[in-house]
């Protein structure tokens, strides 16, 4: 993992923090501010079954400290309550005509607005009923309550809410106000708290970048000093199985040395200097033509399709490296008389498309996951091939340096490598 991944591991981690912090937040506070009407629409309740349980009127304290007496079910209302409280009623006969309006605690309504008001409720009430008292209605700021009586009578009372509501909005704005200074604090700590929890990891990042340079350098000398001493041997005792063999191994580790050294390049950061507009077509194209007589010898048919144009901003060599990444690869693991398939277009204009397909009638047992891992080889598959399962791997690493991605899949008898890139 290089440091441009732990910093990528690092926002995803920021934003899937701050994002939780903030579902909590809106949970939290939509509880509160339903808790809040709720708390509202049954102390609301509460009154009005006492208003009209009382023919339209709060009774008067029972005595000097409470409204109701010690023995009612609706307990805690503060003696000063219906002294502060708006409400008012409205009565009707049994064939539905008003017979009085009550207006004696309410100042914000006149009779012929009570008298509508009442008549809209009832209406409300006849095409669906209260299930039980505490079911209420509302208009406006009014909480409302139908009440039909034993003789016929209907009384309809009215409670105002609108100071209830109103601190209701201001504890909601407040909320609101603190939540959001909450959720930038935490976002803060989290950005300040990752960026120094990522250190130690960018760190060993950098040393095992440096530690892999530094051995593929190291073990370059020894190579060439066997390389050279069996090239003696062979000269003055002729070839034979075991200096062949151990040719065989040098190569075989010269290879693995140079792989190595392509995975601390292809973790190092873009040089923004050889950066440019760059015609990815072309580029592809000039990187397949030298496969063409290799696929000639082993009798396998190569084609490359460019749709229409396909420019970006990238670094020409990075792109070059890619598609003979993927193309040698495509070759070296095609069946027998198979065919391979280098597809380059532009779908959007800030995205380009390389498909690199190749006959692989096994490819339905193949495990796509796992072909980006470094030193990955499908055993039944693939070692006999060679290879040291990195080009894919450092495949990928190019992919993501430009914001992209890579996808193995598998149909129809055909494998695919499907890289999606964007300007760097």
């Amino acid at each position: 993992m290089n440091s441009t991944t732990i910093r990528q591991l690092r926002y995803k981690f920021i934003v899937i923090a701050s994002l939780s912090f903030l579902v909590v937040i809106i949970f939290t506070g939509g509880m509160t501010a339903l808790s809040n009407q709720n708390s509202i629409r049954s102390q609301a309740g509460h009154v009005l079954e006492l208003i009209v349980k009382n023919n339209g009127q709060l009774p008067e304290p029972a005595d000097g400290r409470r409204p109701l007496s010690a023995n009612d079910i609706f307990d805690g209302i503060s003696p000063e309550y219906n002294y502060a409280a708006r409400y008012f009623s409205v009565f009707f006969d049994q064939s539905g005509e008003v017979t009085s309006v009550d207006l004696n605690h309410v100042v914000s309504v006149d009779r012929a607005e009570a008298i509508e008001y009442a008549k809209s409720a009832r209406e409300a009430y006849e095409k669906s009923p209260a299930v039980s008292l505490l079911d209420l209605g509302m208009v406006d700021t009014f909480y409302y309550k139908v009440a039909p009586q034993e003789d016929g009578t209907t009384i309809v009372s009215f409670l105002d809410c609108s100071f209830q509501m109103q601190v209701s909005r201001e504890v909601g704005r407040n909320t609101v106000f603190i939540c959001g200074l909450g959720f930038l604090g935490s976002f803060l700590l989290v950005l300040f708290l990752s960026k120094r929890a990522i250190r130690p990891e960018i760190e060993n990042a950098r040393k095992q970048k440096q530690f892999i340079t530094n051995a593929s350098h190291e073990l370059k000398t020894p190579l060439a000093v066997i390389r050279a001493n069996t090239e003696v041997i062979e000269m003055l005792q002729g070839e034979s199985e075991w200096t062949k063999s151990t040719m065989g191994q040098v190569d075989r580790m010269d290879g693995l040395v140079q792989n190595l050294v392509m995975i601390a390049r292809a973790e190092e950061q873009e040089d923004r200097t050889a950066m440019g507009v760059i015609d990815v077509g072309q580029i592809v194209t000039d990187s397949v033509d030298p496969f063409r007589a290799l696929a000639r010898q082993e009798k396998k048919e190569l084609v490359c399709n460019v749709v229409g144009e396909a420019h970006m901003v990238a670094d020409g060599s990075a792109i070059q490296q890619l598609c003979t990444l993927l193309v040698d690869n495509a070759i070296k693991y095609c069946d027998d008389g198979g065919r391979v398939v280098v597809e380059v277009a532009q779908p959007k204009r800030d995205r380009v498309t390389l498909v690199v397909q190749n006959t692989f009638a096994d490819g339905k047992k193949a495990q796509f996951n796992r072909f980006f891992e470094r030193f990955y080889r499908d055993d039944e598959a693939r070692s006999n091939e060679g290879g040291y399962g990195i080009g894919l791997s450092v495949a990928e690493s190019i992919c993501k340096r430009y914001r992209g991605s890579i996808k193995a899949s598998w149909k129809a008898g055909m494998m695919s490598f499907t890289c999606q890139l964007r300007s760097a």
